[in-house]
């Protein structure tokens, strides 16, 4: 899982900036979810703002609003896995069917990931035509359904599960 992450979150070299990300990894923090949560509200805007900039014939526009949606997303994202995944890595839950859940969700955060890698990848630095832009304008919906079901799943159900563990 690690080789993912340190590729989609090297940048030219360096590591992408991420705030909790220097915190050390695993332990409970009460503030992680709270902030996961608001990325989550700003990630959606930023979409919204690409689904827009999108429609229109501006370059500089979708370009600039395909930059901030990935920087956050790959802050979100290195935030998750490390503080997020990392705690429960270090503290499993005894009931095996919702450790089992975290797992799944995990494997599943990968896949989801190189998608949203891929999406970023194909327009970060393509060429733009009107033909990129039709493309960009069709993949918009698909790549918003899955961050939004994503969103869902990780609120609704992951969330919750992070708890502080008895010592």
């Amino acid at each position: 899982m690690s080789s993912i992450w340190k590729r989609w979150f090297s940048r030219n070299g360096k590591k992408a900036y991420a705030p909790l990300a220097s915190k050390p990894r695993g332990d409970y923090r009460e503030d992680l979810i709270p902030c996961l949560h608001a990325e989550h509200q700003e990630l959606l805007a930023l979409f919204g703002t690409l689904e827009r900039a999108s429609k229109s014939s501006d370059e500089v526009a979708c370009r600039t609003a395909l930059d901030r949606f990935t920087r956050l997303l790959q802050q979100h994202l290195l935030a998750e896995n490390r503080h997020l995944y990392g705690y429960f890595a270090r503290n499993a839950n005894p009931n095996p069917k919702v450790a089992q859940r975290v797992e799944t969700m995990s494997t599943e955060m990968l896949q989801i990931g190189k998608t949203l890698h891929r999406f970023v990848t194909a327009y970060a630095q393509a060429p733009w035509t009107a033909a990129l832009r039709e493309q960009l304008q069709q993949e918009i919906p698909v790549i918003g359904s899955v961050l939004s079901r994503r969103i869902h799943e990780e609120e609704t159900e992951l969330y919750p599960l992070y708890l502080p563990r008895a010592s």
